[in-house]
This record gives C-alpha cells, structure tokens and sequence, in this order.
C-alpha cells in the first residue's frame, strides 16, 4: 500500500526564492526590523502571502526571547465574575499581540503551584495572578523575580519585586455593606463567609465584623458560616444558618452565594426584604436580574480586567523590577433585597441589551476614575 506524501509547511526560505532575496532579509520583514527597505518589504509581505507561510513562534521566540503569551490563573472558571474580568484582560492584551493562557486553579494551592511552573517552563512573558494563595517570598522563588506579574486580591501583602498589586477593597465594601442593614434598622446580621483561607473572605469577613464593631454590636461567632463561594454551597449554608437562628439580614461573601441563600428562602418561606434583608458582593450581571434584585457591593468587573491587562504591558514595556500597588474601588449598589430601591427601567433595558450584544455589563456606575490614568 502506497504511503501518502507528508505535506511540508512554506518555509522562510520559499519566501526568499520567490521574493528573490535573501533568507535573512526575509527574517527581518518578519520580526518587523526597520533596517528594510519599503518596496523591498512590500514584496516580502506579498511573497508571505502568496506561498502561505506562517512565522513559527517557537523560531520567533529563539530570536526575540518572547513567547507573547500572557498566564492569566483565577480560582474559579464558572463565577461569572471571572467571565467579565477575563473580558477586559484579553481585549487589552490582544491588541498588543498577546495570546491568554487561562489556568483554573479550582481554589486548590497545589494546582496553582504547578501552574505557575508550567507557565514559567512555557515561557510566558508575563502572569496575571488571580486571588492566589501564595505570597511573595513563595511567588519570587517560583518566578526568580524575573517575570513581570500582576497580582490581583491575592494572598501578597508586601510588595514583590516586578510584581505589581491590585488591591480591591473589599474591607471597605463589606464595612458599607453592613452598615446599610444597619441604617435600615437590622439589628441581628448574619454573614455567610467564602472559604477563610482565602485573603479576599478574610478581608470582608473583616470588614463585616468591624461594621458591628462601630456599632457597638459584639461579633458572634455563631452568626458565621464559611462556605465555598457557589449557590449551591450558599444554598447550603444558607439553610444551615436560618434554620437555627433567628435573623433579620445576612451579609453574604458573593452573589453566587447570595443568590443561593434566596433559594433556601424561598424553600424556607422566609420573605425578603421582608423578613430578612440580603447582600451579595461583586454585581454580576444576574444579581439585578433575579427577583427580588440583590443589593450588593460592585466591582466594576470587565475594567478591572483591563486594568490588570493595561498594568501588566506597562511592566513589559518598562521592565521595572520595583514592586507597586494600585487599589481598586467599589461601590454599594442598593436594590430590592434591603426594600430601599428597585432597579430603573433604563437600567434594566441596557442591562438586558448588553447580555443581547454579547458586551460586558458596566453598570450602573462609571469606571472608578482613581484607575482611569492605567486605561486607555
């Protein structure tokens, strides 16, 4: 039987032959060296296109020492959250030539360890870590200080070296959280935590029990459930939590796990706002969309990504080896889970066109302007 010839690729040296000039000459339209002449290049470019010949990356990367791939690893590919960051993160970082390597870590420090090494063996020009564990002194042994990486709500509270951090602030966003239940005149506040051995749960546990602090409420232990931050897991603890104690309002660590708490209400009769006030945290998109919509605290998702993005080519463009931090602001967006505020017509209609077109949902408010200089 006979054996089908194995078809051979264009090489750089087909282009050559039918340009009619030198390999190197090629090589140099290729990695866009400006010594070329113009009529020259033009003949190349066309040469390329008429033999079909695509530039090896593997061959670039020898020559250039860039692979113009960026790591970008989340805890969680399934929260929506991460859906409308990765967004933002990818349209930045493709229009500078940049392909994403999505890593899901699953919460899993191991994974995220092993990760971060494959992503070091590959080659990638730069990381965008996302609520990692790890902290610095582990994050530079691991990367030699030599990447430039951006660190997004994660475990690091020193600054690295070519690391840049991004800090949320969800302290402050769980302190304004819970002090609106308290202005609204919920005294007993529950609060279903994410898993505290994550820095962003232990970070708005903290600004929930500080809330009660200023007033004058002592923190009962037996008022949080730690949980894992999905609506099944929030469901769960949810019924856990109602079932046993009497409460007016619960503070939840995301709106996956809000959105659960409104199903174990609805399993256990309980009305909200009625009986029981709620607040998520992050403003996904379906947290204005379900009944009743979720009072919770925005982080303007898809900018965030590209802030992350728009940081992280400066670093590759500066190669500063200095550390730096930026903070990222939230806002308390008030809905029909407290009582105090239904969702505008306007917004709702924009909202439900945006999900149409296939955008990222920014709204109701502004990208934060203490971050607009970082975003083109």
């Amino acid at each position: 039987m006979l054996k089908r010839a194995k078809k051979s690729f264009p090489t750089l040296n087909d282009v050559a032959a039918y340009a009619g000039v030198s390999p190197k000459t090629v090589s140099n339209v290729v990695n866009n060296n400006q010594n070329v002449a113009e009529p020259t290049r033009i003949k190349v470019r066309e040469a390329i296109t008429a033999v079909g010949y695509r530039p090896s990356a593997l061959a670039r990367s020898l020559v250039t020492g860039q692979t113009k791939t960026i790591g970008v690893m989340i805890p969680d590919v399934s929260n929506p959250f991460f859906g409308q960051s990765i967004l933002g993160c990818e349209k930045i970082l493709n229009a500078s030539g940049y392909s994403v390597v999505l890593c899901d870590t699953e919460e899993d420090f191991d994974k995220e360890r092993r990760y971060l090494a494959t992503l070091m063996e590959k080659g990638a020009d730069g990381l965008i870590l996302w609520g990692g564990q790890m902290g610095s002194e582990e994050l530079v042994g691991l990367t030699s200080g030599r990447v430039p990486m951006i660190a997004v709500d994660t475990a690091i509270e020193e600054l690295a070296e070519n690391t840049t951090i991004v800090r949320v602030e969800n302290e402050r966003g769980a302190r304004a959280a819970v002090r609106h239940l308290l202005q609204a005149g919920r005294k007993r506040i529950g609060h279903i935590s994410g898993p505290l051995q994550r820095a962003t749960a232990r970070r708005r546990s903290s600004g929930y029990q500080s809330a009660l602090g200023e007033a004058g409420i002592a923190f009962d232990p037996c008022l949080l459930v730690e949980t894992a931050p999905s609506i099944r897991a929030g469901y769960r603890a949810a019924l856990r939590l109602l079932e046993s104690r009497q409460l007016d309002a619960v503070f939840c660590y995301n709106d996956l796990i809000a959105i659960g708490a409104v199903v174990a209400c609805n399993h256990l009769g309980i009305s909200i706002p009625d009986d029981l006030a709620l607040v998520g945290f992050d403003d996904i998109t379906i947290a204005a969309l379900i009944t009743p919509s979720l009072t919770t605290v925005r982080i303007a998702q898809y900018e965030l990504g590209k802030l992350a993005a728009t940081l992280l080519l400066e670093r590759l463009e500066s190669r500063d080896v200095a550390g730096s931090s930026v903070d990222f602001p939230v806002s308390l967006q008030i809905r029909n889970s407290c009582g105090t505020k239904n969702l505008s017509h306007d917004d709702m209609r924009t909202i439900l066109d945006t999900i149409a077109s296939s955008e990222a949902v920014d709204l109701p408010v502004d990208f934060p302007a203490e971050c607009k200089e970082h975003v083109t």
